[in-house]
């Protein structure tokens, strides 16, 4: 039992130290960042600034033989403004420009950059610092913003444009300039621009003037489209005018002409109307002549039918009812012994109408 702690403790003590001794042999890069090893002694190989890059990740690190640093291989940002809380170093730290017109412009420019991958053994090699390369882009991004900048004349600042122009210049100069330095230049942002107060004292009088030189042409152009606007109006009222009278004449044609087809449409109403009621009295005429001659002809086959009645024995009877007609028998004088009233054939007889005769039985 004994036995067993001692082999234990033994156990725990080797893993410890084994534990204790890799890391007190190896170093850890972070990630983002580029490992840079240099070999003081030249025991287990060739002494000085190991030509590679060390991935992020676990080194070894042999004490007194390796010594490590480790740079930031991200892109990095470089920021020279005047407001001292956001600045790269401590304190103002803007560009002072002057203009090619001779004025104080102060401009706030923010540089991107990295170092060129795999090369961080190589800005060490040349520096011999892990901070070095930064004062050169500072140092030489100034330079090249003073020296590009400086040809602008102040109101060039205003200009969005040619301040975007300049930047790009000033971005293949300072790559130009850092390119031996192993530093890759991503971007150059002119960000904001102060001008000497003097001179903005002087643009804003020469805007004010400008301004109101504007405006005067302005108002002048206002008063010639004033008088161009009267002119069509006048135009215009007269065309109306032209265009009313023209439209009345129009009605007064369109008027004209309606009165004449109506015209027309009546006269052919009538006409047809007149020939209508001609055909119709002409009809009638014939109809009527017509019946007339039917009429004639009816009378003419009564009075024949009539003269053949009264050539016979109806002749006779129709003569003697006339004479019986024309008796007035108030003013005669008749003997009722010679003559019997109620024998109506003797009557009859005697008025001329002629005796029946006999019928055979």
């Amino acid at each position: 039992m004994k036995l067993a702690k001692v082999i234990s403790a033994i156990i725990i003590a080797v893993l410890i130290g084994g534990v204790v001794l890799v890391k007190s042999l190896t170093i850890y890069v972070p990630v983002g960042s580029a490992g840079v090893r240099t070999q003081q002694y030249a025991l287990l190989g060739q002494k000085g600034v190991v030509q590679a890059d060390f991935a992020p990740g676990w080194h070894r690190d042999l004490g007194p033989i390796d010594s490590w640093v480790d740079f930031d291989v991200t892109v990095q940002t470089l920021e020279m403004t005047r407001d001292p809380s956001r600045g790269s170093l401590m304190g103002r730290d803007d560009v002072q420009v002057q203009s090619a017109d001779g004025y104080t412009v102060s401009v706030d420019v923010t540089v991107k950059y990295r170092i060129e991958p795999g090369m961080a053994h190589k800005v060490y090699q040349d520096t011999g610092s892990k901070e070095k390369y930064k004062v050169i882009v500072r140092n030489e991004a100034q330079k090249a913003c003073m020296g590009l900048f400086g040809q602008m004349k102040t109101e060039d600042f205003y200009d969005p444009e040619q301040r975007r122009t300049k930047a790009g210049e000033v971005k293949v100069v300072l790559a130009e300039a850092l390119e031996d330095n192993y530093v890759d230049v991503i971007d150059v942002l002119m960000r904001d621009v102060q001008f000497d107060p003097e001179y903005e004292r002087k643009i804003r009088t020469k805007k004010l003037a400008d301004q109101e030189v504007e405006y005067n042409k302005s108002k002048a152009v206002a008063e010639t489209m004033r008088g161009k606007t009267q002119v069509v109006e006048a135009n215009t009222e007269r065309k109306l005018d032209v265009i009313g009278e023209e439209k009345k004449g129009e009605i007064v044609k369109m008027q004209a002409e309606t009165n004449r087809q109506i015209a027309r449409i009546k006269a052919e109403a009538e006409k047809y109307a007149t020939e209508k009621r001609a055909d119709a009295d002409l009809v009638k005429a014939q109809k009527e002549a017509a019946g007339h001659l039917l009429v004639r002809k009816a009378e003419a086959e009564g009075e024949r039918l009539r003269n053949t009645a009264m050539m016979g024995v109806g002749g006779n009877i129709i003569v003697a009812l006339e004479a019986a007609r024309n008796l007035r028998l108030s003013d005669i004088t008749v003997s009722t012994l010679e003559t019997d009233l109620l024998d109506l054939d003797e009557m009859a007889t005697k008025l001329g109408v002629p005796k029946a005769a006999p019928q055979e039985q």
